[in-house]
């Protein structure tokens, strides 16, 4: 009791806390702590976003400016075979955009959960022209890389690291799509 008198403010945050956690129970998500000395009730901080590193080519000839839709779709076609031929550390799984019906494995795309654990890890991007169709994310079985196919009509590779050694991941996962592009003659430019 000595406490409440001898620091009001601590007294007050402590009324606040209980009127609300009593005016509302419902509405809460988590359990919500209530103040103790020297600890204050505040909002929890957004999510901050992962540090990444990124770079954006294209498939020579069919990607860029003014593709068509049957380009797009082809383009999604040969990067994702060289994509899923990935081994060791650049292994993962690919996962055409929602309402996407050009890839086979996959008709309709993926699905609402994939979509919001996608987003929710930095992994997803938003088409900024046109439909889903021949476009989606690769992402690795560590989900620490990604290749975005056709996010405005070209492919962006991503490594979610930082320092020196995040380029050097960056490299050699585009290293490695190149190798596998040039098995089936194509190129990135």
């Amino acid at each position: 009791a000595k406490v409440y008198q001898r620091f009001p403010e601590y007294n007050q945050s402590l009324e606040q806390a209980q009127k609300a956690a009593v005016a509302a129970p419902a509405e809460r998500s988590r359990p919500r702590l209530l103040p103790s000395v020297c600890t204050w009730v505040a909002q929890r901080p957004a999510a901050m976003p992962r540090s990444r590193v990124d770079v954006v080519r294209c498939l020579r000839g069919l990607q860029g400016d003014g593709v068509t839709p049957d380009q797009r779709r082809e383009a999604e076609r040969v990067l994702t075979n060289a994509l899923l031929e990935m081994a060791g550390e650049f292994a993962g799984e690919y996962h055409p955009l929602a309402t996407s019906d050009s890839f086979p494995s996959m008709p309709g795309g993926m699905s609402a959960e994939e979509e919001r654990v996608l987003r929710s890890r930095s992994l997803l991007f938003t088409p900024k022209t046109g439909d889903a169709a021949g476009r989606g994310v690769f992402v690795n079985r560590a989900q620490d890389m990604a290749a975005w196919v056709n996010e405005s009509d070209r492919v962006r590779f991503v490594v979610f690291h930082t320092g020196p050694a995040a380029e050097t991941r960056l490299r050699r996962f585009q290293q490695a799509v190149e190798a596998a592009l040039r098995q089936d003659g194509y190129t990135l430019v």
